[in-house]
């Protein structure tokens, strides 16, 4: 059974006015959509954005999937989205910040990453945590309403009474959209800020490394995922 609230739709409700208009003209009062169905629209919307990450985001990110069997986008999904990362019309820009990493190529073109991180919805997030000791995560929090925080988790080997345990440490890092900064507490209680999730990240988990998500090896295996092609078929 899921430890994540379940969410009833009754009606399309998103609060951007552009993302309202995007989701009527396209889908009606469809209340969720398949993610091909969706990725359509959007990437025509945004054809100026990378395809890949016009992709992965329609496909992985918005839907909250964190594996291949979430097949649809609800507008709930997408409202929630839009309150992270819009207005609509920058929030592939604003996200792609966030959820992909940027290098250049020999050529000059530009190269975009997905983070190894984020893992979306997690049922089992203890096992992760458990089998992957010294190494943190990133996922949805257990309400799926809750916009404005991401769940940071991560385990630490301790000693005690000559025994080696493993601590299960959570945090939680709220995303202050309208300052465009990351906001967490350190240690000793004060609040930090910084515009980089990155950064944040590395302060919050003591520069520990991730866990790589299914997500990422999905996308990121060539043989897995075709990540250049994109095929709209």
């Amino acid at each position: 059974m899921s430890s994540y609230d379940s969410v009833q739709i009754q009606k399309v409700e998103i609060d951007d006015a552009k993302g309202l208009e995007f989701w009527s003209q396209n889908f009606d009062e469809k209340l969720a959509v398949p993610t091909s169905e969706f990725y359509k629209p959007m990437l025509k919307k945004f054809s100026k954005e990378n395809q890949k990450v016009v992709n992965v985001l329609c496909k992985h990110i918005i839907c909250c999937a964190g594996d291949s069997n979430k097949k649809d986008v609800s507008c709930v999904d997408f409202d929630k989205f839009l309150k992270r990362f819009g207005p609509f019309e920058e929030c592939i820009r604003n996200s792609k910040k966030v959820f992909f990493t940027e290098t250049k190529r020999t050529d000059g073109g530009l190269e975009y990453t997905l983070v190894p991180w984020y893992h979306g919805y997690l049922d089992d997030c203890k096992k992760k945590i458990v089998d992957n000791p010294d190494k943190f995560l990133v996922r949805e929090p257990s309400k799926k309403t809750v916009w404005n925080l991401l769940t940071v988790e991560y385990s630490k080997t301790i000693k005690k009474d000559g025994k080696t345990l493993l601590a299960r440490n959570k945090k939680y890092l709220e995303i202050n959209r309208k300052k465009r900064l990351f906001v967490w507490y350190s240690r000793d209680g004060k609040k930090q800020g910084h515009p980089k999730i990155e950064v944040a990240l590395r302060e919050m988990t003591k520069k520990r490394p991730p866990i790589v998500s299914d997500m990422w090896t999905q996308v990121e295996d060539q043989s897995l995922y075709q990540a250049a092609s994109f095929d709209d078929e």
